[in-house]
């Protein structure tokens, strides 16, 4: 029975101290989600207790480095507006011109095929053309208007604090199990060298 906790136990017994200090570690930085006094002291978990900051910080690698309010209007600069304008502006004016009230305005009725594809056309142009040349004011406007870093900064920080939790863990559940896996493992070999001591100095 010496032998065994001489030899045997001290690698185990790092292994299981090893992973259960990691995760009570991992555990801590979420839990208690909200701010618990004991004895005089405040405890609460490192990322509830900082969320707003952690938030924006995310939102500002987000904006800096993934999508920011410039990228945004770029898209909106580049999107082919042509064939929306023009179905948009047939089925406005198919609609006014062959209505039952306007067929009977004299005149109106007698609007041809042909002439109603050539105020279509028209139309179109026209309203392309605008669409056009405001594009690029447009789209710096709306760079200015729309402050992505903010919006998801506030977003995330009003997610309730165990889907805030529930968010993170979500992205990083294996790398977290690999740390805990880590601390075992750490712990087992910690063991295992107070074995050899014990073995060749005891």
């Amino acid at each position: 029975m010496t032998v065994v906790f001489k030899y045997i136990l001290p690698p185990f017994a790092g292994a299981a101290i090893g992973w259960l200090t990691n995760y009570v570690a991992i555990k801590l930085l979420f839990r208690p989600h909200h701010p618990v006094r004991f004895m005089g002291f405040t405890f609460q978990g490192l990322i509830p207790k900082r969320r707003r900051e952690i938030a924006r910080s995310i939102a500002t690698t987000i904006e800096k480095e993934l999508l920011s309010s410039k990228d945004l209007a770029a898209a909106l600069d580049g999107i082919d507006l042509k064939e929306e304008v023009e179905r948009t502006v047939e089925e406005v004016i198919d609609h006014r011109f062959r209505s039952e009230k306007v067929k009977k305005i004299p005149l109106i009725g007698l609007v041809s095929d042909n002439l109603l594809y050539h105020v279509k056309y028209l139309v179109s142009k026209e309203i392309l053309l605008q669409i056009d040349r405001r594009k690029q004011d447009m789209g710096r406007k709306f760079a200015e208007k729309l402050n992505v870093k903010d919006i998801l900064a506030s977003r995330i920080d009003r997610l309730d604090v165990k889907r805030f939790e529930g968010l993170l863990t979500e992205f990083i559940s294996r790398e977290l199990r690999h740390i805990e896996w880590l601390g075992g493992i750490m712990g087992f070999l910690i063991g295992l060298a107070q074995t050899g001591i014990f073995y060749f100095f005891g």
